[in-house]
């Protein structure tokens, strides 16, 4: 059984029968975090496709040969696990998570967290879920460049102090960088809290602890 998050019809389960032993359909190519060329039969009934070949497109051998990155991509598919919906295509959502792991796969790869943080911004952003940090989800009101503010994740956003602020403060300048998502290191840890904070409110993903 796969779990497979394809370009054109989203997030599918497969069936691979002999997948253990059939070296001419799929040659080892069923590994995380490579991207495959895949042959799919629509299921008859149910939501169970059959795998009926499967090649490796592209291969990341330096994200699966360290161990940080590799906490990294799986973190991000965890997420893509629980918050892409079944069988319905997400072009901007593959480009987010592709561009994670051939990032992840980069010989001069930043930090594999912040990464991460960068891309977490962009994958709420591509489900719809983006953290709105120039105004209040409130009521509206604007939050003047370079002013600090307080963020909920799980309203999605600044909540200004007149509507009762929020639990997560940051600076002027950490909030023009998350609202781009170019991070700097102190920001990383944040940003993962607000990305995960938020798939937890709309996706059911496990918050962090």
């Amino acid at each position: 059984m796969l779990a497979l998050f394809t370009e054109k019809a989203g997030r599918v389960s497969a069936l691979a029968r002999a997948a253990r032993k059939s070296r001419k359909r799929f040659g080892g190519s069923l590994e995380a975090f490579h991207t495959l060329a895949v042959e799919l039969d629509e299921p008859t009934s149910g939501e169970l496709h059959q795998l009926r070949e499967a090649t490796l497109a592209v291969v990341r051998h330096r994200l699966t040969a360290d161990l940080a990155r590799m906490d990294a991509a799986g973190r991000a598919l965890a997420w893509l696990r629980s918050a892409a919906p079944p069988r319905h295509p997400e072009p901007e959502l593959w480009n987010v998570v592709t561009r994670l792991l051939d990032r992840l796969d980069s010989e001069s790869a930043p930090p594999p967290k912040l990464v991460l943080a960068e891309e977490g911004l962009r994958f709420l952003a591509a489900l719809g879920w983006g953290l709105t940090l120039g105004s209040c989800v409130r009521c509206g009101k604007p939050c003047e460049p370079g002013k600090a503010a307080m963020i909920d994740p799980v309203r999605g956003g600044l909540v200004c102090r007149a509507c009762g602020g929020a639990r997560f403060r940051v600076s002027g300048a950490a909030r023009a960088r998350l609202a781009k998502a170019e991070l700097a290191p102190p920001d990383v840890d944040l940003a993962l809290d607000l990305v995960e904070r938020a798939l937890a409110a709309h996706a059911g993903v496990e918050p962090p602890g």
